[in-house]
């Protein structure tokens, strides 16, 4: 991840090796579990590469929780309960007035929907509740 520090400074931060598994196309930076630091969910795959190449199928998905001071650490599946393990496209959040909605675009096949949920009354660090 490269951070803007102005006046034509960048720094750079690693992210998590899970957060490589995979190519990523979607991306929403939000604060999911209602502990004041921006997180981190993403999504990819790409299933349409040249045959030489083979396709990259090894993301399901992946909420990372970030502490504030460019770092991020990555939140199993079976926690967060997000999963996109398709040839994802891209990644939206909807706020609406029943609560805020993820919509999955992929590629050639159906969206997914998730409703997130939220974790107010949860202790910081505790995983992002997608249903």
């Amino acid at each position: 991840m490269i951070e803007n520090k102005g006046n034509g400074k960048f720094v750079m931060h690693e992210l998590p090796i899970e957060a490589q598994f995979s190519t990523a196309y979607g991306i929403v930076i939000e604060d999911f579990n209602n502990d004041g630091d921006l997180d981190i969910l993403l999504a990819g795959n790409f299933y349409v590469s040249e045959v030489e190449t083979g396709r990259a199928d090894a993301g399901i998905g992946l909420l990372m929780e970030g502490n504030g001071n460019n770092g991020f650490t990555p939140v199993p599946v079976y926690k967060s309960g997000f999963y996109a393990p398709h040839d994802v496209r891209d990644l939206a959040l909807l706020n609406t007035d029943k609560g805020a909605i993820l919509i999955i675009a992929n590629n050639n096949d159906k969206p997914q929907l998730y409703r997130v949920k939220s974790l107010v009354n949860q202790p910081a660090g505790e995983a992002l509740a997608i249903k």
